[in-house]
């Protein structure tokens, strides 16, 4: 997904694409907070995980997590009001969600709540505490516990689960040293030197049925270090 902000995962609610809003969606206008919490639970609930609302879909993002780094960083409930708002006119990536799943006020009501509430006060409303690594069978150790921060900092929490769970990108659930098959047909192992290279340069090798340009647009190819990467890689080993 392409987001406006590495922070602003999100969505898929996501995530939070530099491609939102240049649709014609408008001006996410007005919105009642209260309308917007029935609606999430009864439309929105099923996919995404909101502790707020109560809600602990998987298929799509966590919103507490996309969000988080935003909220953290002081972004604007505008801006993260008017990305989800864009997000369920345009989602991207294309067909994961159903577009317009609601629509005019009742967009504008969905979208208020959701920056209202996601990513503020999560522990405290149930969501799951932030994700700590525990070693990795390969010996990652602190590798591992400097991922799983790297995991949250970085956003990606909103694209890629802990569970096995689909999502905007591939799960990390069992994802080191499976096969796994590419956009180009080729089929290659997630080692340590495939995983590294799809940190540092994103969109040098997509998975099937994911798309290009997604990550990237989040992380630009080269804006992650060689240690982060690698805590990263180790963080992903321990998911076994």
């Amino acid at each position: 997904m392409r987001f406006l902000a590495a922070g602003l995962l999100l969505l898929g609610v996501a995530t939070l694409s530099a491609g939102c809003g240049t649709g014609q969606t408008g001006i996410a206008k007005g919105g009642d907070v209260s309308q917007g919490k029935t609606l999430f639970v009864s439309k929105c609930g099923s996919c995404h995980r909101l502790a707020d609302a109560g809600t602990s879909g998987t298929i799509g993002p966590d919103l507490d997590g996309a969000f988080a780094g935003a909220k953290e960083q002081h972004f604007r409930q505008s801006t993260i009001k008017q990305v989800v708002y864009d997000q369920i006119y345009h989602p991207a990536p294309a067909g994961l969600m159903p577009p317009k799943i609601v629509t005019g006020a009742d967009a504008a009501s969905v979208a208020a709540y959701v920056a209202s509430v996601a990513g503020t006060g999560a522990a405290s409303q149930g969501a799951p505490p932030t994700v700590t690594a525990a070693a990795s069978g390969g010996g990652g150790g602190g590798q591992a516990a400097t991922g799983a921060k790297l995991y949250q900092s970085l956003g990606c929490a909103s694209c890629h689960t802990l569970t096995g769970a689909k999502s905007i990108g591939p799960t990390y659930k069992g994802l080191y040293g499976s096969k796994v098959q590419l956009s180009n047909g080729q089929t290659v192992t997630a080692n340590d030197a495939y995983l590294l290279e799809s940190i540092l340069d994103p969109d040098k090798q997509i998975v099937k049925g994911f798309k290009k340009g997604i990550m990237s647009a989040t992380i630009a190819p080269g804006s992650v270090s060689a240690a982060k990467a690698k805590a990263l890689v180790a963080f992903i080993k321990s998911k076994k």
